[in-house]
């Protein structure tokens, strides 16, 4: 009770000192302009009501009652956007304080992942540079990504835009050059700089919604072309970005396999360290080590639950996309790494499973289940979704979809493409209707196909920088589910 009478005095205090300047704080407030408009004019008006002393009698009803009433606050704030409550921190000290605690910060993030769902629309902006090199003529070309939050209910209701990519969305300005992950709101990216005897990684949390980056960390060397060190045939680093929630630790995974010793290296980074720690080797090799780590690489790992997983292929040390003629069913796995534990789980694909496609089946996260899908017989996609994360009997088939609904339609008979034509389901609408799917042969679509209704709809997504010249070349990729959140990158 004593505890809560000094806080109660405090917050009087603050809003006596808030009314000296009512008038700045009638300003701010009353520009707050949202989609949620009733909801942030109901904390409006508690922000502006200055809470009064307590009486003498009755003092545990009258606690009770206020204890209730600082508390809807929170509740309230909780179902907005990071935007509109951000707005409120500058309405006085107790609101900045009420948004910036851990409790809050939490209770919004559970929330928002709930209802208010993204896409990262991947952006890829090539600028060709002429130039002479001492051979003649020759061509260099800058390459930027950009990443932009945008809402899968826009990309519904509108399936076909251009978007203006601000320089806020790019990531080279940020001192980097790719993305590893996203994870609670959090975009992680990574820097490769090279110089003549190695490669300096670092990375750099970001956070859009609330345009926070954090200073670089973990820095990390790979040395090349000299006989003491691994050289860059050695295998590159893949790196990808998760949360572990036994500990409340974000991390970062590094890995790389080496051809020529034909073994695996993985270290793990968590936040606040700054020394990176060997783990155990993968017990199978993933797919595509070496083949980048940024989120538009299929089957380069997917965060999950805790958990980085891969697919990967038993008893074959280094793959290539021709050789799954010669890979039978059984030698299928999706190797799991509990970011808890630091320690691996296999598990096999679904058992309805039971022939190898031309292309290799894609590992993804689909309805908040991990999925399992591929192609069948040249004519369908079918979707598996583990429905108990970690249960092997929990695989149930979701959807079996002709590529005829599709509206796909290429020629299997041609070698190349019946071997390198992929189409993967990136997000599960909320009520389960809509697929949103994305093909490797159709660049800068998504397909929006809602299998109850057997409709589908290409969405056309065009880039465009703000500041650019005329020969940069924009395309971009609909990319891993997002989520906006008040988590800092600090």
């Amino acid at each position: 009770m004593e505890r809560f009478v000094a806080t109660q005095n405090l917050v009087n205090e603050e809003f006596r000192k808030q009314n000296l300047n009512n008038n700045k704080t009638h300003i701010v407030v009353k520009s707050l302009k949202t989609r949620n408009k009733g909801m942030e004019t109901q904390i409006s008006l508690l922000a502006q009501t200055p809470l009064c002393p307590f009486p003498e009698r009755h003092a545990d009803v009258v606690t009770a009652s206020r204890e209730k009433q600082i508390e809807n606050p929170k509740e309230m704030l909780s179902l907005l956007n990071v935007k509109p409550i951000l707005r409120f921190r500058c309405v006085n000290k107790y609101w900045d304080t009420l948004i910036t605690d851990p409790i809050f910060v939490n209770l919004h993030l559970k929330k928002s992942a709930k209802r208010n769902t993204h896409f990262l629309l991947i952006t890829q902006h090539v600028t060709d540079i002429p130039c002479v090199s001492s051979n003649g003529s020759d061509d260099r070309y800058v390459r930027d990504y950009g990443v932009i939050p945008y809402s899968v209910s826009t990309l519904l209701d509108n399936p076909s835009f251009t978007l203006s990519v601000d320089e806020k969305y790019l990531v080279q300005p940020k001192g980097c050059s790719n993305i590893v992950g996203s994870c609670n709101g959090l975009i992680c990216l990574v820097a490769r700089p090279v110089t003549r005897q190695y490669y300096e990684y670092s990375f750099r949390l970001w956070n859009p919604a609330t345009r926070m980056t954090s200073p670089k960390f973990g820095f990390l060397r790979l040395f090349h072309n000299t006989s003491v060190f691994p050289s860059s045939y050695d295998g590159h680093y893949n790196f990808l970005f998760g949360y572990d929630n036994s500990t409340d630790t974000y991390k970062v995974v590094a890995s790389r396999y080496n051809t020529r010793e034909r073994s695996s290296d993985v270290r793990i980074l968590s936040m606040g360290d700054k020394v990176w720690r060997d783990i155990e080797s993968f017990p199978v090799v993933p797919l595509h080590f070496g083949a980048g780590s940024e989120l538009s690489v299929n089957n380069c790992g997917v965060y999950f639950k805790s958990s980085i997983n891969w697919l990967a292929i038993q008893n074959k040390l280094w793959y290539h996309r021709m050789d799954i003629k010669n890979i039978t069913v059984k030698q299928f796995v999706i190797v799991s790494l509990d970011l808890g534990t630091e320690t691996y789980r296999l598990y096999l694909p679904p058992s309805g499973f039971d022939q190898v496609p031309p292309y290799e089946p894609n590992v993804g996260v689909l309805g908040d289940c991990l999925s399992f899908s591929y192609c069948h017989n040249e004519t369908h996609l079918i979707i598996w979704q583990m429905k108990k994360f970690g249960i092997q009997d929990s695989w149930t088939q979701f959807l079996k979809i002709s590529y005829h609904n599709l509206q796909i339609r290429y020629d299997y008979s041609d070698e190349y493409m019946k071997y390198h034509f992929n189409i993967v389901p990136s997000f599960l609408s909320k009520n389960d209707d809509t697929l949103i799917l994305h093909c490797n042969q159709e660049i800068s679509q998504a397909i929006l196909y809602n299998w109850r209704n057997n409709t589908v709809v290409r969405a056309k997504i065009t880039a465009r920088k703000t500041i650019t010249d005329d020969s940069s070349l924009n395309d971009a990729l609909c990319a891993a589910d997002y989520f906006e959140s008040l988590v800092s990158v600090f």
